[in-house]
């Protein structure tokens, strides 16, 4: 009888436990995609020379023509490189031009062969 008990209680547990470790590893963000349609979080209204407010995350906009804008430190949307898609901050880019948002919103841009974390439009 305690041998059932204890196989029911951990069948129990092992059935509840799965659903929450497969929760907790969800994302809102893909960890990759390609073009800037695919980027979560981006302000689609931006205008350059507006105003908008700065962060260190998801920081990028398109203006009416696709173009890709970054909040600046100075509180206006400013010119950016062409937004290429969400990449893994760390991971190899091959000489990549343009930026990335990181899946957690970090800008990130190709230097040096990886992805790497990149605010100069931020401060700028």
């Amino acid at each position: 009888m305690a041998m059932r008990l204890m196989a029911a209680v951990a069948l129990g547990c092992g059935v509840v436990a799965a659903p929450m470790i497969v929760a907790g590893t969800a994302s809102a963000s893909p960890m990759t995609c390609d073009g800037a349609g695919c980027v979560t979080y981006i302000h689609r209204d931006a205008a350059e020379g507006a105003p908008c407010e700065p962060n260190t995350r998801y920081n990028f906009g398109l203006d009416a023509s696709g173009n890709t804008l970054a909040c600046s430190s100075s509180r206006k949307w400013i010119s950016s490189p062409p937004l290429v898609g969400i990449r893994v901050a760390g991971t190899q880019c091959g000489g990549e031009t343009g930026m990335a948002q990181a899946p957690d919103g970090l800008p990130l841009s190709c230097t040096g062969g990886f992805w790497r974390p990149d605010w100069r439009a931020a401060v700028y």
